[in-house]
């Protein structure tokens, strides 16, 4: 990812951002797994970098954000890295061990409380 100037967890919120569309920071949290100091240290850098907007929402305790044109540009610019790096990994330890990694990683996720009552 290192060509992208982009860090994974940033490349990964940027793309939750851009199939979500415009959502409230605390939606975004929930669906990420992240509590909201640890979204807010990811997401800064990218709101300086101009790849994404948070404004107010619909009343005063709430922020939203959305992905900006350049931050749609740096998703699609990273993509062939996110790509390719998949391949190696799936190269490198195999189809077989990379699908029993997926699915422990959605085991351990569903383990997550669901504050939200949205049924992950």
């Amino acid at each position: 990812m290192a060509p992208s100037g982009l860090r994974v967890t940033q490349f990964s919120l940027l793309r939750t951002i851009s199939s979500s569309g415009t959502c409230r920071l605390t939606d975004l949290a929930e669906t990420l797994l992240l509590d909201r100091t640890a979204l807010s240290r990811t997401l800064d850098p990218l709101a300086e970098r101009g790849f994404v907007t948070i404004i107010p929402g619909r009343d005063a305790r709430t922020r939203e954000v959305s992905l900006t044109r350049a931050g749609e540009r740096a998703v699609k610019a990273a993509l062939p890295h996110w790509e390719h790096a998949q391949t190696e990994v799936a190269r490198t330890i195999g189809a077989e061990k990379l699908q029993a990694l997926i699915a422990t990683l959605r085991d351990i996720e569903a383990l997550h409380p669901d504050p939200g009552g949205r049924g992950r």
